[in-house]
């Protein structure tokens, strides 16, 4: 049995729901992470075509430095955990995000550690596991490393709180992710599926902190890094087989989520469609 999902990427969000499901389901995808949005009717529209919804995104700024806003966005996630239980679902994952980006990492800690408690709370109610990214998303989340994962693990001792391992965010912050995922296991709760590409020259033009005075965007919109981008599992520095043996070493048996966004399979719908079918089939060929 299949043990891959897929994000929808924004080049697809347009197409109807029974056809992505038809087109995952050929491309041999068990499933497609849900949506806040979806309903019964879209899980029996992936059951049509077998599939399943993989565990929900939920989008909240429950770091925001705003306490109204930060309210407003924890009643969003205690309404997507409802949700996700209407739909058979025991896992969403999310960025505890400051989307103002008008503060510290430490700060932007701060305010998630006043919004995630109750959160939690209702995720034990529901028998809901959350699981948070490990991407910093320029500071605005700042659960992204072993440093931060003990502190909240700390401050909120509950089980149902644990982490989405994403190893492309751990290569460009100089994490060793196989090590993570060994002294984390028990805390990895759902896992993405992309890869990134070191730029030497990019290093040596702009360091790690990136470009400051030249443009931060590519032509076709993609943020750039200077000495990173994301690909395609595969096409980077993360190290597959090593990466899935050690999940399966730990015990993970949960579904491994492919997310594309690789600027040089991007662009049009098929274009799009082909680096994800890729993906899969790579991945296909390392996990059992």
């Amino acid at each position: 049995m299949s043990r891959f999902s897929l994000i929808t990427p924004p080049a697809l969000a347009d197409v109807p729901l029974p056809d992505l499901a038809t087109w995952a389901a050929s491309a041999g995808f068990a499933a497609i992470d849900a949506e806040t949005t979806w309903t019964a009717a879209d899980r029996d529209t992936l059951a049509a075509a077998g599939l399943r919804p993989g565990p929900m995104r939920i989008r909240a700024s429950l770091a925001d430095s705003d306490p109204a806003t930060r309210e407003a966005a924890a009643g969003l996630a205690r309404d997507a955990i409802d949700r996700a239980v209407e739909l058979g679902l025991d896992t969403v994952w999310t960025l505890p995000r400051n989307f103002r980006n008008d503060a510290t990492p430490r700060q932007n800690f701060a305010a998630a550690l006043e919004t995630l408690p109750g959160v939690v709370a209702h995720a034990e109610r529901a028998g809901v596991r959350i699981a948070i990214e490990n991407c910093p998303f320029e500071g605005q989340n700042p659960v992204c490393t072993p440093e931060a994962w003990d502190a909240l693990f700390a401050a909120i001792p509950s089980d149902v709180l644990g982490i989405c391992m994403d190893p492309s965010h751990a290569v460009w912050q100089g994490i060793d992710y196989l090590r993570a995922t060994r002294e984390y296991a028990g805390r990895i709760y759902h896992v993405h599926a992309k890869d990134t590409e070191i730029q030497p020259e990019g290093m040596y033009r702009y360091g790690v902190a990136g470009p400051v005075i030249e443009e931060a965007v590519d032509e076709d919109g993609w943020p750039r890094h200077g000495w990173w981008r994301h690909r395609l599992p595969g096409l980077g520095a993360v190290d597959w087989v090593g990466f899935l043996s050690t999940l399966g070493d730990v015990g993970y048996a949960g579904l491994v989520t492919v997310e594309h966004e690789d600027p040089l399979w991007g662009g049009d719908t098929e274009r799009v469609r082909r680096g994800l079918a890729r993906s899969r089939a790579f991945l296909g060929d390392l996990l059992p």
